[in-house]
């Protein structure tokens, strides 16, 4: 009978570990970034996007307060955070992250996005809140980002405790793709 309990301890142990790491694995991956912005292409950046490094599962709350302070709002991610963040879902709730902005007077549109519409933000002056997902297979782990800009290899974003992060389109693509290309356009009223 000892020998099958400790069969079983040693079976509970290794699945322990191997969930820890294929979560430590996600966590990581979710938070790497891909390089500094190349030098050589044109670059269409917005400048003056505040940049809010972002606290673990907070990225919702400071894309939020980056795009919104953009726009003179004056709010801090921790302001956002207590009145949308949910400890069930671990994150913000895209829903949320729509309502908010409206709530304090500015106008929010969600939609599914793509490069062109993306550019022509950028181009607009208009800095978007996107939603990727840096899962694998049947795990999600998604993540809010704000474009500040691209140039014809790839996005520049503010994401997690990177600012102004260059991504290859190539790699931006397969995870927004992921998300329906998930895309919040705040403004001014």
């Amino acid at each position: 009978m000892a020998v099958f309990e400790d069969k079983v301890k040693v079976k509970v142990k290794n699945f322990i570990m191997l969930s820890l790491s294929l979560n430590l694995i996600i966590f990581l991956y979710s938070c790497a970034t891909t390089s500094n912005i190349p030098i050589n292409n044109q670059i269409h950046i917005i400048e003056n996007v505040p940049f809010f490094a972002q606290e673990a599962y907070q990225c919702g709350p400071a894309s939020l307060a980056g795009v919104m302070n953009y726009w003179n709002a004056g709010i801090t991610p921790d302001e956002i955070a207590k009145e949308i963040y949910s400890k069930p879902a671990g994150g913000t709730l895209d829903l949320d992250m729509v309502i908010y902005p409206q709530r304090k007077g500015m106008l929010a549109e969600q939609y599914s996005g793509g490069m062109d519409s993306l550019r022509e933000n950028i181009d607009a002056g208009y800095p978007l809140v996107v939603l990727v997902d840096y899962g694998f297979w049947v795990l999600q782990s998604n993540h809010f980002m704000v474009i500040i800009g691209y140039n014809e290899r790839g996005v520049i974003a503010n994401s997690g405790k990177e600012k102004a992060v260059f991504i290859a389109e190539k790699d931006f693509l397969k995870t927004w793709e992921r998300t329906k290309f998930w895309t919040l356009l705040i403004k001014k009223k």
